[in-house]
C-alpha cells in the first residue's frame, strides 16, 4: 500500500485508494455524480418495476383462483341442471300417466254401464 501511496503513484490509483479528492477531480466528481445519480434513478425504475411485476403476478394468482372457482361453479351448476332436468321429466312422465290412468277409469266407470244395459 506505501508504494501505492508514494508521490509517484497515478491519479487513476490515487481516486481508487482514496476517493475523489481536491481541486483536481472537481470536473471529473460532477460527472461521477451526475452519472450516479442516473445510475439511482434507474435503480429506483427498476425497483418500482419490479415491484408492479410481483404485484401483477400476485393478481394473476387471485385471478387464476377465482377463475378456477368459477370453473367448479359452473361445472356444480351443469351438474344440478341435468339433475333438475331429469326431476322434472320423471314429473311429467308420472302426471301423464295419472291423467291417462284417471281417463281409463273414467271411461271404464262410462262404458261399462252402457255395455252392461244393452247387453242385456
Amino acid at each position: 500500500q506505501r508504494n501505492l501511496l508514494e508521490e509517484d503513484s497515478d491519479e487513476e490509483e490515487d481516486f481508487f485508494l482514496r476517493g475523489p479528492s481536491g481541486p483536481r477531480f472537481g470536473p471529473r466528481n460532477d460527472k461521477i455524480r451526475h452519472v450516479q445519480n442516473q445510475v439511482d434513478e434507474v435503480i429506483d425504475v427498476m425497483q418500482e418495476n419490479i415491484t408492479k411485476v410481483i404485484e401483477r403476478g400476485e393478481r394473476l394468482d387471485d385471478l387464476q383462483d377465482k377463475s378456477e372457482s368459477l370453473s367448479d361453479n359452473a361445472t356444480a351448476f351443469s351438474n344440478r341442471a341435468k339433475q333438475l332436468r331429469r326431476q322434472m321429466w320423471w314429473r311429467g312422465c308420472k302426471m301423464k300417466a295419472i291423467i291417462a290412468l284417471v281417463t281409463i277409469i273414467l271411461l271404464l266407470v262410462i262404458i261399462v254401464p252402457i255395455v252392461l244395459k244393452y247387453h242385456t
